[in-house]
């Protein structure tokens, strides 16, 4: 009996340790590879949820804007000058929103600091020069970057649309050769909102604006 209570209360052989010890191993590397996915899903979110403020903050902002675009001289259109081609898409438009300004402000929306098929989306406002009209604009333009990593390789950012004979006709390119009679502009912004992750589903804004000064 003595003998089988010594043997009973010998204690935890090598073996049990090193099974232990590979148990609590293999429970440890679980518990990071789950630690890991939360937070690498987690960072993912929060890029998203950035990314998608910033790109419905500027594009309704210049939605505010175009809509509220002046002609600059008699005969004029309400916007200026539209490209949607990449790799080079601007929009330029005039409008009369600084209170302290004597005469409308240039705007400028453009894209910049291309590096393979993201770019930013720049907006430059430009106040005229005193003595007009006529109005010019030679002053520094106050520039910012407005959305980061917008993709260059889906749809047109800038588009003038117009119905005519119960048919949708776009306007792509205008400003120079064509004319910019249209009533509305369509924009559609699309972002990587991680360029880390290439699979990563891309974030796209879409808007309408009715021009009030149309023709």
């Amino acid at each position: 009996m003595l003998r089988r209570l010594l043997r009973d209360e010998s204690g935890i052989t090598l073996t049990e340790l090193m099974v232990a010890g590979a148990m609590a191993a293999i429970i440890s590397a679980a518990f990071l590879v789950v630690f890991s996915s939360f937070n690498r899903s987690a960072s993912l979110e929060e890029a998203r949820a950035s990314a998608l403020r910033e790109v419905q903050t500027a594009s309704a902002d210049l939605a505010v804007e175009l809509r509220q675009s002046i002609p600059l001289t008699d005969g004029a259109f309400a916007v200026a000058s539209l490209e949607s081609g990449w790799p080079a898409p601007e929009l330029v438009f005039y409008s009369d929103r600084a209170r302290d300004a004597d005469g409308p402000e240039r705007y400028r929306y453009y894209v910049s600091g291309c590096s393979g098929d993201l770019c930013d989306l720049m907006r430059d406002v430009t106040v005229a020069d005193a003595g007009g009209p006529p109005w010019t604009f030679t002053g520094t333009a106050n520039s910012r970057r407005v959305v980061a990593n917008v993709l260059s390789d889906g749809d047109p950012l800038f588009q003038g649309a117009e119905w005519a004979t119960g048919s949708e006709v776009l306007t792509t390119s205008c400003g120079t050769s064509a004319s910019c009679r249209f009533s509305l502009v369509q924009i559609v912004v699309r972002v990587d909102p991680d360029p880390n992750i290439s699979a990563e589903e891309p974030l796209q804004v879409r808007h309408e604006v009715r021009l009030r000064n149309a023709p």
